[in-house]
């Protein structure tokens, strides 16, 4: 300091005898690689309203609870954008209760659906229902569902005959993953088996509500670093034994939107509905109003974020289905 300041070298010849660029004059921007994000987003939609009879608040009456509102919401996702509906009727009463069989109930929903839509879409039927295997596996079998899904933690012999059929039938089976450890069961007695198919398909389910008569393995998410941390934690150990499957990510309990936009940052696809939760944010305690506001937010989100909606058929090119002959009739009108 005992120095003429005026003979002391200014910070862009500090800079410059240093070797620095100043930030005026940066690299071209294509010095950055694009990032590894799809264009397309898969979104598809789990209908079912059983979530209303947990909350403890007034719930909305569209949420579906019997056949009419499940088939009339699921046409309404549909021409909303929804690539595709997970049908599963399991909790409501109007259903489970009507006095018809398994298989009646899925070909009464299913049914319906393509009676009042002419778009394309995928069923997701939930295998889960029913009194013996033949019902199980139905809308398998039946060729109702080209998707189904299955938490790996179910009786090792029954995810191993659901996951043969499945391969034969040509249709595709999504590991419903609750928790990392599901990651390895997975992994461990269908993946590693050469019994998932390819690409595998993950479906990571967390932060749905539980308490002490839950009877699946659940996630703590208090704020959005836990949700964070989990959703990362969760997609990390899918890669490491499959880096090239397919990942889609719920919408679920109190994360809701949150969770599905992290998905699309990460590049993932995200399902969204009233099965999965009833809050519109985290933070408040505002209802969704129905499951297609859930798809139109969603929408909205991903092209904000540079992505579109997938067609039902990108949908089966990504997770490698053959397209039936009538696939994309009406695509144009998405």
């Amino acid at each position: 300091m005992s120095r003429d300041l005026m003979t002391l070298p200014s910070r862009a010849q500090a800079l410059t005898a240093r070797g620095a660029r100043e930030l005026d004059a940066p690299p071209p921007p294509d010095v950055q690689p694009r990032w590894d994000i799809p264009d397309v987003v898969v979104v598809t939609a789990a209908v079912s309203g059983r979530v209303t009879r947990e909350a403890t608040t007034g719930t909305p009456r569209s949420f579906p609870l019997d056949f009419d509102s499940f088939v009339q919401t699921s046409v309404d996702v549909i021409e909303a954008g929804a690539a595709g509906v997970h049908i599963d009727f399991g909790g409501i009463a109007a259903i489970q209760e009507s006095g018809l069989s398994v298989p009646d109930c899925y070909d009464k929903v299913i049914g319906g659906i393509h009676e009042k839509t002419s778009h394309d879409w995928i069923a997701d039927c939930n295998v889960l229902r029913g009194e013996n295997l033949y019902e199980n596996v139905y809308p398998i079998t039946s060729g109702l569902a080209e998707t189904v899904p299955i938490a790996p933690n179910f009786p090792v012999d029954w995810m191993e005959t659901v996951a043969i059929l499945v391969g034969q039938f040509n249709r595709r089976l999504f590991f419903s993953i609750h928790s990392a450890a599901e990651v390895d069961l997975a992994n461990r007695y269908i993946y590693s088996r050469g019994l998932a198919g390819t690409p595998a398909c993950w479906l990571i389910l967390i932060g749905y509500q539980y308490d002490d008569a839950t009877d699946r393995l659940a996630t703590y998410l208090a704020h959005p670093r836990a949700m964070l941390d989990e959703l990362t934690l969760i997609v990390d150990r899918i890669r490491e034994i499959d880096p090239h499957g397919f990942i889609q990510v719920c919408a679920a309990g109190r994360a809701g939107h949150y969770l599905a936009t992290a998905a699309m940052l990460l590049g993932l696809h995200v399902r969204v509905g009233t099965e999965d939760t009833v809050w519109r944010y985290p933070h408040r305690d505002e209802l969704v109003e129905n499951n297609v506001e859930m798809v139109h937010r969603v929408r909205a989100t991903a092209e904000s974020l540079g992505r579109r909606l997938a067609t039902p058929a990108e949908f089966r090119e990504l997770i490698g289905l053959e397209q039936p002959k009538s696939a994309g009739t009406a695509e144009g009108t998405r």
